[in-house]
């Protein structure tokens, strides 16, 4: 584990004792916040922010490595074990979200941003070719209905490509003319989704098209928070990722609530299709942390988008002190 900003070296003796202080119960780790601990005289103020490795398999191994090393670093002491399990909790949440979601700083880093972005590619490619459902799930019965779905998509596309060219061309007041587009985009599929979540039938009869529809949901969001932290409008990119958190959250709960009190349903369902909707939501819950992980780390006072993105490379967790 490393320490960025050679400003920060004063602090070095106390973060290299980390796994030590979780242990003892000083500090908790909530997901990437390492958090002061009730009754320290700091109770609640974060101590410093984690930033894992953009890398999926880097960051599944950094936070193995870690786990180990509290769990080592406890040796015998037993005032720290309610600490020590809550911050295993939390690092375990965040490996499940790493494999939900292909990485953890997917909004906030510049290759988090290009990944996003060949992510709703494909997903606009996935509703050309699923077409005709799709049209049925938003309800467009008719051919040019069809047709016109299709051409969203493709001016959809367009639109993603400019923002793309905008960013790489660090042409931000572009940009900002771009997010209105974004916000309606995002807003709709929240609301198709919306529409079909309360309907127990529609989570099972059309669950193909709804997992891609909410593929795009997220990838939306991540894109809005990634590009307003772009044109300096962080605060926004957080409220973005947390409000994307609570509607997955939302939208998980209703089906459920939809799903456990139709009756008629739970005669016809196979087990088969059982086994998918319990995976699309549990996969739905599994993203909410990395959703909270990357609003907190875009919630530091002194946030660095450079830092963040040498700090994703790095391929170790690096500690960013508060």
């Amino acid at each position: 584990m490393s320490v960025t900003n050679a400003e920060l070296a004063r602090d070095l003796p106390k973060l290299q004792g980390i796994y030590q202080r979780i242990a003892s119960g000083e500090l908790k780790l909530f997901g990437g916040v390492v958090r002061y601990a009730a009754g320290t005289g700091k109770g609640g103020q974060i101590a410093a922010h984690l930033v894992f490795p953009g890398n999926p398999q880097q960051a599944q191994q950094s936070i193995s490595q870690l786990q180990a090393a509290m769990q080592q670093s406890m040796g015998n002491l037993q005032g720290g074990i309610d600490a020590l399990q809550q911050s295993m909790g939390s690092l375990q949440a965040l490996q499940m979200a790493n494999l939900a979601m292909a990485g953890l700083n997917l909004a906030v880093t510049t290759a988090g941003f290009v990944i996003v972005c060949k992510k709703l590619n494909k997903i606009s490619g996935q509703i050309e070719a699923q077409s005709a459902g799709i049209a049925q799930t938003l309800q467009l019965v008719s051919e040019a209905h069809e047709r016109s779905l299709l051409m969203d998509e493709a001016r959809f596309r367009g639109l993603v490509l400019a923002c793309q060219q905008h960013f790489e061309e660090g042409d931000t007041e572009l940009l900002k003319h771009k997010l209105q587009d974004f916000h309606e985009q995002y807003q709709f599929t929240k609301l198709v989704l919306q529409r079909h979540a309360v309907k127990a039938a529609s989570n099972v009869d059309r669950l193909i098209d709804i997992q891609v529809l909410q593929d795009r949901l997220v990838n939306l969001g991540l894109f809005l928070a990634h590009v307003q932290t772009k044109v300096g409008a962080r605060k926004r990119g957080q409220e973005t990722l947390q409000n994307l958190a609570q509607d997955l959250g939302e939208l998980n709960g209703n089906r459920v609530k939809a799903l456990t009190s139709d009756r008629d349903l739970s005669f016809r369902i196979t087990e088969d299709q059982l086994s998918h909707v319990v995976s699309f939501i549990e996969n739905g819950k599994q993203a909410i942390p990395a959703l909270t992980y990357q609003a907190d780390l875009l919630a530091i006072e002194h946030f660095d988008t450079d830092a963040v993105n040498e700090a994703s490379m790095a391929g170790e967790i690096v500690v960013i002190a508060a």
